[in-house]
């Protein structure tokens, strides 16, 4: 079979496409723990919908980690309403293409197609008087815990029908606490109601479906220099988990160990992301309802380039949908790819292929069937549902990693190399096989570290495993309180709410606070309530932050942890409120009183980009002791004006770079500035008067 799978076809069938690829459905985002993740109300995730999943690693660092995923539903000896029979029929969103003409999303009775419920109103988040909060409420949005399954603090639903007479009952679960913030849970219901259209009407009534499987694919997105292997768990007897997932690999290409994508210029690992897809449980049949740990039967990597299994099915020739349907039955080592690459790298009496990484390939594009970038597909089945039968199905997006502290750690000492790993090789089976991934010791510390990945991701998809085996019952800590940062000349002012302390085992408060930007690493800088010895306030000044230098915080509430159910590890812990729910991600900077323009000064100066003057924001330079409304404009040392800065806020200092607004120290052109002499001139807005003060800049 040739994988390139007629490129001139595939363009056409594009273009034909387009008019009938229809992506209008309405979309919100999951936005409380370490994963983001766009849900959709027909349940699309294909390329057209644009960027689906965050991961919380390097917040201004944004990285995408599902490129596009999709579903289908496959029966034979379907019949449509007008009798025809088709001998295979197969529905769903597809990784390339959507149509809400196939998969219909429902509106309710006051025409809303995807709802959001909170456990609770999302707190505040001010800084400097700006509200930073996502909108809230928006249409469909209600705080009603009674909605929830569990102890969720957020959950969406959707209803979608399809043309197969089958409806899809869509719920998006995800908890914002410790523990439980690295995944989000989708519970979906498939029952058999005949409704082929958005309307009441049932157009199939009393049909029976028989051999009908379930397949997920996903395009997971685990960047870097090389592109992603993926593995997968569950395939063999005893697996506690049944999971696919993807890491990053070394690029072919590249003249060091590049595993992780280690940034030698910033001394950080950028990509050092595990991300997969686990399910949690299958019903075992329409009668029983217990979780069959047999399934998902079939998984198994491709190319994305398969055109029938790329684009969505409705589209397919009646071949095309055959070619779909062994996939759903036998993945890639049935009779359509009786290939002896393929056939010879499935284990045995089952429909698993053998995982990418254990074929004895060095790199991903090395794989015979490999065209720009692979698939992961995972299949149940087959159930027969009678008419009004139903099928559940339960899965989580999860993603693990090394912290960012670890990234700028490990980062740092590759760099300097002395990076060092006393553990066992923990190296991926690719590693074992070809050793010369990595170069040296420090190459190999490296590896093993970023490699602890997988054991974060694990440990993620069994919390979410628990999650369903507990019925979405999960230790619950107090609401996260709203937040209100303030600048002022002495001190930065952090106040929060008293919405926590209605909770009855509520106990107390805690201050982080990052110094840099939001990405850096939270430190505790204050705590009050329970055994601090510091009674419960609501207000605390932060006289240690220093001027000019950015500052970010969060406040969470923490129980007394008494009447907690146990965590995963069987333990009882204090629980306390979500870390991402009020984190500030504009700057608070501590200023000064308004000067003259005898006072100015030009703080660094030099500024060397290679000093840390300003922890993280390495291209900052602070104006202070200026005139409390002025304009600033910056020329070149032969007299080319590159930057005018109206400073109206009031105070004596304004700061030029960093976190605010420019992110870099660049011209009005958006040109970084080079290394050089430059003059500021600066104009008392309130006098006219007029002063003269040099800096240099070093690169």
């Amino acid at each position: 079979m040739n994988y390139n799978l007629r490129l001139n076809q595939l363009y056409i069938t594009l273009i034909i496409g387009f008019s009938q690829i229809i992506y209008a459905g309405t979309y919100k985002w999951v936005r409380i723990g370490n994963v983001e993740m766009k849900v959709v109300d027909n349940t699309d995730q294909d390329q057209l919908s644009g960027s689906r999943a965050v991961y919380y690693y390097y917040d201004n660092y944004k990285t995408f980690h599902l490129y596009n995923a999709g579903w289908h539903l496959g029966t034979k000896d379907w019949v449509d309403e007008t009798g025809t029979n088709w001998p295979v029929k197969v529905v769903g969103t597809a990784t390339a293409g959507a149509n809400e003409n196939i998969t219909m999303p429902i509106a309710d009775d006051e025409g809303i197609t995807l709802r959001q419920y909170r456990r609770y109103d999302p707190p505040t988040i001010k800084v400097d008087g700006e509200i930073l909060n996502d909108p809230f409420p928006l249409t469909g949005d209600e705080v009603n815990s009674d909605k929830i399954p569990g102890t969720a603090d957020l959950m969406m639903e959707s209803t979608v029908n399809t043309i197969m007479g089958v409806t899809l009952k869509q719920k998006v679960l995800a908890w914002s606490s410790a523990d439980y913030d690295d995944f989000i849970i989708y519970d979906w219901t498939f029952i058999n109601n005949g409704n082929t259209d958005d309307d009441d009407e049932i157009e199939l009534p009393g049909q029976n479906l028989d051999d009908v499987y379930f397949m997920r694919m996903n395009n997971f997105y685990s960047p870097g220099r090389g592109a992603p292997w993926y593995s997968t768990y569950g395939e063999r007897v005893g697996d506690s988990l049944r999971m696919m997932y993807g890491y990053p690999a070394r690029g072919p290409n590249s003249d060091y160990d590049d595993f992780g994508d280690p940034d030698k210029s910033k001394n950080f690992i950028n990509t050092p992301f595990y991300v997969g897809e686990a399910f949690l449980h299958v019903d075992k049949s329409v009668a029983d309802k217990s979780d069959d740990v047999t399934q998902p039967r079939m998984t198994g990597v491709n190319t994305v380039e398969i055109f029938w299994l790329k684009f969505e099915a409705s589209s397919h020739s009646a071949s095309e949908l055959d070619n779909l349907y062994e996939v759903l039955q036998y993945g890639f080592g049935g009779p359509l790819f009786n290939l002896e690459y393929q056939t010879e790298n499935v284990y045995n009496n089952t429909f698993h292929s053998q995982r990418m990484d254990e074929q004895g390939y060095k790199f991903p594009k090395e794989f015979p069937w490999w065209n720009w970038r692979a698939i992961a597909h995972t299949s149940s089945g087959p159930y027969d549902l009678a008419f009004g039968d139903s099928i559940r199905f339960v899965y989580a997006f999860v993603m693990g990693s090394i912290s960012p502290e670890k990234g700028r750690e490990l980062g740092k000492a590759w760099k300097e190399g002395t990076a060092s790993w006393d553990g066992e090789n923990n190296l991926p089976p690719q590693y074992i096989a070809h050793p010369d991934l990595y170069d040296d010791d420090n190459d190999y510390a490296k590896d093993c570290w970023i490699a602890t990945g997988k054991d974060s991701l694990f440990k993620n998809a069994w919390a979410a495993q628990y999650a369903v085996q507990n019925n979405y019952e999960l230790p619950v800590p107090p609401r996260a309180p709203s937040i209100d940062v303030r600048s002022l000349p002495e001190y930065i002012q952090i106040n929060w709410g008293e919405e926590s302390e209605v909770e009855p085992d509520f106990s107390g408060y805690r201050v982080y606070r990052s110094i840099g930007s939001a990405d850096s690493s939270f430190t505790r800088i204050f705590e009050c309530g329970g055994n601090s010895g510091i009674p419960v306030t609501h207000s605390y000044n932060d006289t240690s932050a220093q001027r000019g230098v950015a500052y970010f915080y969060y406040v969470t509430a923490y129980d007394d942890g008494i009447s907690n159910a146990p965590s995963p590890d069987g333990e009882v812990h204090s629980l306390e409120s979500g870390w991402n729910l009020n984190r500030t991600r504009a700057a608070a900077y501590r200023s000064r009183p308004s000067g003259t323009l005898e006072t100015v000064r030009v703080v660094p100066n030099p500024l060397n980009v290679n000093a840390n003057n300003f922890p993280g924001e390495p291209n900052k330079i602070v104006f202070m002791d200026i005139p409390a409304y002025c304009t600033i404009n910056i020329y070149t040392e032969s007299g080319d004006l590159v930057k005018t800065i109206e400073h109206d806020s009031g105070s004596g200092d304004e700061i030029w770079g960093g976190n605010i607004l420019d992110l870099q120290t660049v011209s009005d052109s958006g040109q970084l500035l080079v290394s050089g002499l430059y003059i500021a001139q600066i104009t008392d807005n309130e006098s006219g008067e007029m002063a003269i003060t040099k800096f240099v800049i070093i690169r």
